[in-house]
């Protein structure tokens, strides 16, 4: 029983080992060489995303500096109304100085929205970089997969 168990199973491996064998080989390799063109489409479609990523990122940081910029000169403006609204309270003049108090404070209320618009687009910008970088790695990873596999894919061609 045991001997015809085993016979049966080994005849079961060489059918599906001669099955395997019986592929035709120029039909895997054109199979193969449809597999590196459709893996070259999609590393040539990634290299086209990650270059508009980095348009877009430096759009983006572009926004940020103008921004900076533009919250310093507010910064300026802030400071002089703080000057004024000194000199109007050294000279007695309360309600001079009351109307400079209120510009002041609507002022460092618009710096601080701008200070957290700004904040929140670096952290944009960050997400975009950490995203891009992924696509990088990943997009190495199937070069090094797709190296592995055309030297396979050679090695094979070799033996045929």
């Amino acid at each position: 029983m045991k001997t015809k168990n085993l016979m049966m199973t080994a005849g079961l491996f060489s059918m599906i080992s001669a099955a395997a064998f019986a592929q035709n080989p120029v039909a895997q390799v054109q199979h193969d060489n449809a597999q590196i063109r459709q893996d070259n489409q999609q590393i040539h479609q990634d290299s086209r995303e990650i270059k508009h990523d980095n348009a877009v990122i430096a759009v983006k940081k572009g926004d940020v500096a103008a921004g900076k910029q533009q919250l310093q000169a507010e910064r300026q403006e802030n400071k002089a109304l703080a000057h004024a609204e000194h000199q109007d309270l050294k000279q007695g003049n309360l309600a001079g100085a009351a109307q400079l108090d209120q510009a002041r404070r609507s002022e460092q209320q618009a710096i601080k929205q701008q200070k957290q618009e700004i904040h929140h687009d670096q952290k944009v910008i960050a997400h975009h970089a950490v995203d891009k970088h992924a696509t990088q790695v990943a997009r190495q990873e199937d070069k090094v997969e797709r190296h592995v596999d055309a030297a396979k894919r050679d090695h094979d061609a070799n033996k045929i």
